[in-house]
């Protein structure tokens, strides 16, 4: 469990912010244009002022500990949310949330550690570093001595730009990209249960290196463009490219636009003026898809044509990492995060920092139970305690939760694993 107390933050008001943020809209059949901002501005204010209008709250989780040079990069809990995974320019470090007055403890003597995950079915860590995609047992975590784990590590993958965990036709995949301005390479893994590793080999076998491997692939793919992030659908990945998210079948390795390129109200899109544009995430809410790129976000339903023309939001900012608490959705700048309700696109909240960084919002399972009943082949697959969000500012590390009710995180994992027909 998260600490139910902790350091709150006292943010300076956001009465010059606040007066800029504005929602956009699109009339029916029409070009999005934005609303009145003074409009906006004053039901944000006003939305500000009341204390209803707090949705989510902040609980310092590490504080004065990852400074300087060794700032922290990355985060992902585990151990039904007891304990915490960082990852950070001078290596690996793990804090359990039980002591909240210890801090965290360094277990991984590595350089440059910009992603982990756990894949606590499979008692394995996932780490890049150095562009390097590593693998260690969980066991091998030794707070007494950081250089111990580096014997057990297996290198997985090299000049790796990311990777991604998540569900995809009923299995656990591990995706890791490499990408250029021109091309990209994807390799799917699958990790293998550790009470069947390496028993399906010859015992001659066993004593080549490599025997009891942990990850097998499953499928390893090649597209022309150049990828930004990856996300899973039920029996397809969608992936963020240059030219949009494209849809990847992983069965025939075919691949199509993910908008539907006669729609004519997704022009819009199509025609951005900016050429950095980024698609960032995919979120299903009810029967639409919440399609969010580093400037806008809008509706489609699962053919990828428009839905819901009422709705646009335009962000402020450039959003680094997006995360979803239905009914809202996050978006992360580097100085502030902002709050809007899914189905209005109003601004409910803004949360004002410096150095703001996304660290984690991704329940790897998704809905345990329902994936659990959909996957029976597979070990029983548990999201309880990664339901969480977790960034950093200025070195303090925290989490972000609702101020009331008792809502979940879902991540462009969790929203998109029921989606029956993509």
């Amino acid at each position: 469990m998260l600490p139910s107390s902790g350091f709150q933050f006292a943010f300076r008001s956001i009465t010059t912010f606040a007066a800029t943020l504005c929602s956009a809209c699109t009339r029916k059949h029409s070009r999005p244009i934005i609303p009145d901002s003074e409009v906006e501005a004053d039901r944000a204010l006003d939305a500000e002022k009341s204390p209803s209008s707090v949705v989510f709250e902040m609980v310092t989780l590490c504080d004065g500990f990852f400074l300087g040079a060794n700032k922290v990069n990355c985060a992902t809990p585990f151990g039904s949310g007891r304990r915490v995974v960082y990852g950070t320019d001078d290596g690996i470090y793990l804090s359990d949330l039980r002591e909240p007055n210890r801090d965290p403890v360094k277990v991984l003597a590595l350089l440059h550690v910009s992603q982990v995950d756990v894949l606590e079915d499979y008692q394995l860590l996932i780490v890049l570093s150095e562009r390097q995609v590593i693998a260690f047992p969980l066991d091998a975590l030794d707070p007494l001595d950081p250089m111990a784990g580096l014997e057990r590590a297996k290198r997985v993958s090299s000049h790796t730009a990311f990777f991604k965990v998540g569900i995809c036709l009923g299995k656990v995949l591990l995706c890791i990209v490499k990408t250029s301005p021109q091309s990209s390479t994807i390799k799917t893994l699958e990790p293998i249960d550790p009470n069947t590793r390496g028993r399906r080999k010859p015992p001659f076998q066993r004593l080549l290196p490599g025997w009891n491997d942990t990850l097998q692939l499953f499928r390893e793919f090649y597209l022309p463009v150049e990828l930004s992030s990856v996300h899973f659908l039920k029996t397809k990945l969608c992936v963020g490219c240059s030219t949009g998210f494209e849809i990847v079948d992983l069965e025939s390795l075919e691949t199509q636009a993910f908008l539907d390129p006669a729609d004519a109200s997704l022009d819009f899109v199509r025609k951005r003026k900016r050429k950095n544009h980024r698609p960032m995430a995919i979120y299903r809410i009810h029967d639409n898809f919440l399609v969010c790129h580093d400037d806008f976000a809008f509706y489609v339903d699962k053919n990828g044509c428009r839905s819901r023309q009422d709705f646009m939001v335009h962000w402020k900012g450039s959003p680094t990492g997006f995360a979803l608490r239905y009914p809202f959705v996050l978006a992360f700048e580097p100085t502030f995060v902002e709050i809007r309700h899914v189905e209005t696109g109003l601004v409910s909240q803004v949360i004002q920092g410096n150095n703001l960084l996304l660290l984690f919002a991704d329940t790897l399972h998704g809905y345990g139970p329902q994936l659990q009943k959909e996957s029976p082949q597979h070990p029983p697959l548990t999201a309880t305690g990664r339901d969480v969000i977790l960034m950093v500012s200025d070195g303090r590390v925290l989490t972000l939760r609702l101020a009331a009710g008792n809502l979940r995180v879902v991540s462009d994992t969790t929203s998109l694993a029921s989606e029956s027909s993509r």
